[in-house]
């Protein structure tokens, strides 16, 4: 038994000692970067980067340009307004100049974006320009500096190892020869007595101790909601006119990640009758309430009061639904692993 702890604690020290984090150059500890892409020309250097480098269809996705110019040189910046080609843009933010080494000034810009499906994504080729200080922009004193596309991929929740499953065809019957009666008895004979003398010791053990039954953990109400809203996603409803289905699909989406993850029995209740309810429970904290009324107040007129949304609103609907799972899931989720099997005695 303490050779046994002893191992057991190696493994431990050695699986904990492999789960630290490392960066790109391998060195334990050190932040990851993602994807980072330098471009240069004259005075001008952009830097690009990525993070995460392989995001899900939950995270946010952080696009960071970081441009760098001697300081009697202007820079416009490229502009995307409220999406970036495929990602919806949430957020933004710029420093101020700073001034570095070499007499250059240094601005980075950040935006948080957002994908709508799991897929291949591309960062579309951007276009700077600068100039010296004083002259306009038309003039011919202009330069660009263009970077290169970047390829991104995001990741779905569902598992990976789903989408390689098959079905094999059945193979046809084996015909078996037809044993003589004295040869089928003494079969049955023998494999009565097989069966027994396997039998036998298991019933033994069976009722010297209890056993241990496995019982396979519950996948995660926020990865249930998530696999969902990728269906709804993927079904295409507004472009195809169904705007009543798609409120119905999506209020009825959270109401059950409500259910699975708190408790409360939303979906078998009015929108009334379940904000009540949710007043005396203390699952959800008031933030949450409020937004959470906000949104099923919102698909009740669309759904009963004969409101039609507008593009914007359909898309503030979706967004509303993801983000409240996002800030509202479960956090260090711990999965049990099935126990492994007993090791047989050696003869």
């Amino acid at each position: 038994m303490g050779r046994l702890i002893r191992v057991a604690l190696v493994v431990t020290l050695s699986v904990v000692s492999g789960c630290a984090p490392k960066s790109k150059t391998g060195e334990p500890g050190a932040e990851a970067v993602g994807i980072e892409r330098t471009f240069e020309r004259g005075p001008l250097k952009v830097v690009v980067r990525l993070t995460p480098e392989e995001p899900t269809i939950a995270d946010s996705i952080q696009l960071s340009l970081e441009v760098t110019s001697d300081e009697n040189y202007t820079v416009d910046m490229p502009s995307f307004g409220e999406k970036l080609e495929q990602f919806g843009i949430t957020d933004f933010t710029e420093s101020q100049p700073q001034l570095v080494e070499g007499n250059r000034t240094r601005t980075v810009r950040s935006y948080e974006l957002e994908p709508f499906l799991s897929g291949e994504y591309v960062i579309p080729p951007m276009k700077f320009a600068f100039r010296s200080k004083g002259k306009e922009s038309d003039d011919q004193g202009d330069h660009e500096l263009d970077t290169e596309e970047i390829k991104l991929t995001v990741r779905s929740l569902l598992d990976e190892t789903k989408a390689g499953l098959k079905i094999h065809d059945i193979e046809g019957p084996v015909s078996l020869e037809r044993p003589s009666r004295a040869r089928l008895w003494w079969t049955i004979g023998g494999a009565a007595a097989g069966l027994i003398f396997l039998v036998a010791p298991v019933i033994w053990l069976v009722m010297r101790r209890e056993r241990k039954v496995y019982v396979p953990p519950p996948v995660p109400a926020h990865e249930i909601a998530f696999q969902e809203l990728e269906k709804l996603v993927a079904d295409d409803l507004p472009r195809k006119g169904q705007i009543k289905p798609f409120y119905q699909r999506i209020s009825d989406i959270l109401r059950r990640y409500i259910e699975n993850r708190f408790g409360l029995h939303a979906p078998d209740q009015t929108t009334e009758e379940f904000l009540a309810e949710m007043q005396e429970s203390p699952a959800l904290p008031p933030v949450h309430q409020g937004r959470l009324k906000e949104f099923l107040q919102h698909c009740d007129l669309v759904k009963f009061a004969e409101h039609v949304p507008g593009t914007d609103e359909i898309q503030g609907t979706f967004d509303a639904c993801k983000n409240f799972i996002i800030e509202t899931q479960a956090q260090d989720v711990t999965v049990p692993q099935p126990p492994a099997p007993p090791v047989p005695a050696a003869p």
